[in-house]
């Protein structure tokens, strides 16, 4: 699911349980947050994922959100190689 960034103002007295800033290709950061156990992508008014500069610009966009845990879920080098078969491993993810 998605919720867009005047949506998201709306929860702003609730608790955001898990931040997870994606990070896509190294360039660019995705927002995907968790309201009482559903997931969401931050998107804008026009539902297109939010993309940030980097991690801290995500933290600090959450930064008036009442934030119980960040995580940074970097890419691996094999999500980039054309014809690799999924490795089905465990996610990387890096508490904040």
């Amino acid at each position: 699911m998605h919720m867009d960034t005047g949506e998201l103002k709306s929860h702003k007295h609730d608790t955001i349980s898990l931040l997870e800033i994606v990070s896509m290709e190294g360039r660019y950061y995705m927002a995907r947050f968790y309201l009482d156990g559903q997931g969401y992508v931050l998107t804008d008014p026009h539902d297109k994922p939010v993309l940030f500069s980097g991690a801290c610009a995500v933290r600090e966009y959450f930064h008036d959100y009442q934030v119980a845990n960040t995580e940074v879920i970097p890419p691996t080098g094999t999500d980039e190689m054309i014809g690799m078969p999924d490795s089905s491993g465990e996610t990387m993810r890096v508490p904040l």
